[in-house]
């Protein structure tokens, strides 16, 4: 009975080292590997052809980007999600985490976005704002965020795929190859597209890189006067 005994204690072990054998990386080993720099790589995939709605055909087709964008007024506009994840030409951002929260910097028009880990949906009438409310986890080695309660808005600023303030917005982020980050953008909006739509691009590690403030400064509307002391002030502050 006694050696009986021995032999299921043993099995018992050994089933329970193929279980844990099994279970991915922890998230802790996760947090810390995506701190850093990164450069967004030149290519963007995305649908050859968006599956609009009725709806989401009539905003594209009467997008405007030199009515609709809220640049042509103001060059110091906040930026918005999801066009804040290709826009301009500075595709720069800083990943930093906490034990609650990862903050992401982008370079281009002063972004910070505050991804709240491990947290409860915010309410039906939390405020929706340009950069909405992020909520991350973490499924294994992947970083998933979850983003609600945006404005209406556009998936790239100079070309009108509209983004409606009901879209729900998934991130996936892991890695690809050395440290460089692979991200997979999934956009679930019935208001505008009949399917989820799908786009991805790479974020290149670039740990020799700078985050800069972007010191932004308004000439005012595009189609009025330049303001003389808004430009002198800018040319100040390049020097």
């Amino acid at each position: 009975m006694r050696r009986l005994l021995i032999i299921l204690i043993v099995l018992g072990l050994a089933g329970q080292g193929i279980v844990y054998a099994q279970v991915p990386a922890s998230p802790t080993a996760g947090v810390d590997n995506f701190s850093g720099i990164y450069e967004g790589a030149r290519t963007i995939t995305q649908p050859d052809a968006y599956p609009f709605t009725a709806s989401g055909e009539r905003a594209h087709s009467g997008y405007d980007p030199l009515v609709a964008d809220p640049r042509q007024l103001d060059d110091c506009a906040a930026e918005s999600m999801p066009s804040i994840l290709w826009a301009g030409t500075l595709n720069t951002l800083e990943m930093s985490h906490g034990d609650r929260e990862i903050v992401i910097r982008y370079e281009h028009g002063g972004a910070v976005r505050t991804i709240h880990m491990d947290t409860a949906p915010p309410a039906a009438d939390h405020t929706h704002s340009e950069l909405g409310f992020s909520r991350g986890t973490w499924e294994g080695v992947v970083l998933t965020v979850v983003t609600t309660h945006l404005l209406d808005g556009v998936l790239f600023t100079q070309r009108g795929y509209p983004v409606s303030s009901e879209s729900r917005l998934t991130e996936r982020y892991w890695r690809k190859e050395g440290k460089n980050i692979q991200m997979e953008l999934l956009i679930d909006d019935p208001i505008n597209y009949t399917e989820v739509v799908k786009l991805e691009r790479e974020w290149l590690w670039a740990p020799m890189e700078q985050v800069l403030p972007w010191n932004c400064v308004s000439l005012g509307p595009r189609d009025a006067e330049p303001d003389i002391d808004a430009l002198r002030r800018l040319l100040n502050q390049e020097r």
